[in-house]
């Protein structure tokens, strides 16, 4: 627990860090979906940091262990941090590899951007929430020292959950075919005709 709780340090120390390095280029998280994505990876990074020296800590433990919580926790980090850092990265260096001008679609980028935030907060909230309901009840006892619920009644009673849990999957991977077609057409060279993300065009100022 005590090792745990220090990687706050260093693992702190790397999101404060990224978000001071992303600090130069604020005035394009309005008009660059990749900077987003970036921002919203960096934050989950310290969130889910954040989350797992917290649940070493023996009285959160005793209840989130074995539940969905955990799955929750590490769903934040693997799609809400690698996930989103890796799908900035690669709309950064596709156009590069392949020599295009840009990518196929800047507004697809921005599609893609909604749905998976929008998936993995719907994923990692229901988790968390549908752990704290299990841990509860698995450690809920009657006045005589008998369980109140058995294990099956725990089990469907996380049926809303992984009900919404299914619709965050899917937006989050809905937003991955998306990319997947961006990425396929700017490779093959195509470019989409499209208007420019609102703000992304400096307004042009009257001379004094």
């Amino acid at each position: 627990m005590v090792f745990s709780i220090m990687l706050w340090m260093p693992s702190w120390g790397g999101m404060i860090n990224g978000l001071m390095t992303l600090s130069g280029a604020w005035d394009k998280i309005r008009t660059d979906p990749i900077i987003r994505m970036m921002v919203i990876a960096v934050a989950f990074y310290g969130m889910s940091t954040f989350e797992g020296p917290m649940m070493s800590i023996k009285a959160v433990n005793s209840l989130s262990h074995y539940t969905d919580w955990t799955i929750g926790h590490v769903h934040s980090g693997a799609l809400g941090w690698v996930g989103m850092i890796s799908f900035g990265a690669i709309y950064y260096l596709v156009p590069k590899l392949w020599g295009r001008q840009r990518l196929y679609s800047l507004r697809l980028v921005n599609w893609h951007f909604w749905l998976a935030t929008l998936g993995i907060v719907v994923y990692a909230a229901v988790l968390w929430v549908a752990g704290i309901q299990q841990g509860l009840m698995w450690r809920e006892y009657n006045d005589q020292g008998f369980l109140v619920y058995s294990f099956a009644e725990s089990v469907a009673a996380m049926f809303p959950y992984y009900l919404l849990r299914a619709i965050g999957g899917l937006l989050y991977l809905a937003g991955g075919i998306i990319m997947g077609w961006n990425v396929l057409m700017t490779i093959l060279g195509h470019q989409r005709n499209e208007e420019p993300i609102p703000g992304s065009v400096p307004a042009m100022q009257p001379a004094e």
